[in-house]
């Protein structure tokens, strides 16, 4: 089958796709369980709908302990979650052009998001116009290239790029979606560094806060703690007690 596991070879400190793209090993599972994912997908891409993809993503990351990506809203988690599978099928297993018919089929919307993100790096107002000037459809297109930039697909100044141009309109929407995401991404970078150990305590995570914000370059609420916290745990599972020594604040037990 195309969509194997010898797509992927395993190694001890990272996972390397077709030889070529080199991806974080706290990501080494997730991207385990999307690919067997798009096994049973191009199995039964016929049968399948939005919804009942939806479900199969629910169900599988479910059996396989992991979470979603997510900020503070907790609606549709799974819906949002078909970028990350939509991004591994495209940009890890190359599957696009010989199963383009399955994509136009379960994953138009994910194709219009990422027709989005590629206007945002050229024309901010074009891609707002082409959300039909919704936050959150933009708000989206941010998050396909966030996936490609935390799976290792595309660098990160793609993503630093696409917020800083969107900060210069002058449209307070679009203004507004910059801000609001660069306050997530800050966020997940941080609960990321706690999650693989290179923050270890209260002076590091401070001190990573401000490279972060220095590095998008544009002005933004900094994420508090307990959006860090949220993240941690419900993203990486993060245990509560190591969440309390560094952020000093209490999460769930």
């Amino acid at each position: 089958m195309v969509c194997s596991l010898n797509a992927i070879l395993f190694k001890q400190n990272y996972t390397i796709f077709n030889g070529l793209i080199m991806v974080k090993e706290i990501y080494k599972g997730r991207i385990k369980v999307i690919t067997d994912l798009w096994g049973k997908i191009l199995d039964e891409w016929e049968s399948l709908n939005r919804d009942s993809l939806i479900s199969l993503v629910q169900k599988i990351y479910e059996d396989n302990g992991i979470k979603p990506f997510r900020g503070f809203k907790s609606t549709n988690l799974y819906e949002k979650e078909l970028i990350s599978v939509y991004v591994v099928g495209k940009e890890g297993l190359g599957l696009f052009d010989d199963y383009k018919q399955v994509f136009d089929k379960l994953f138009s919307t994910e194709e219009n998001y990422e027709n989005i993100a590629n206007l945002i790096l050229n024309s901010p107002d074009e891609a707002f116009k082409k959300a039909n000037e919704d936050k959150d459809l933009l708000a989206r297109a941010l998050r396909l290239i966030f996936v490609e930039v935390v799976f290792s697909f595309a660098d990160e100044s793609k993503l630093i790029d696409a917020l800083r141009r969107l900060d210069a309109s002058t449209n307070d929407a679009i203004k507004h979606t910059a801000k609001s995401f660069s306050r997530f991404y800050t966020a997940f970078k941080l609960a990321e560094g706690i999650a693989e150990g290179s923050i270890r305590d209260k002076m590091n995570y401070i001190a990573m806060k401000k490279a972060i914000s220095i590095n998008i370059g544009i002005e933004y609420p900094l994420p508090k703690a307990n959006y860090v916290a949220l993240i941690s745990q419900e993203v990486f599972n993060v245990k509560p007690r190591l969440i309390k020594k560094i952020l000093e604040v209490s999460a769930k037990t």
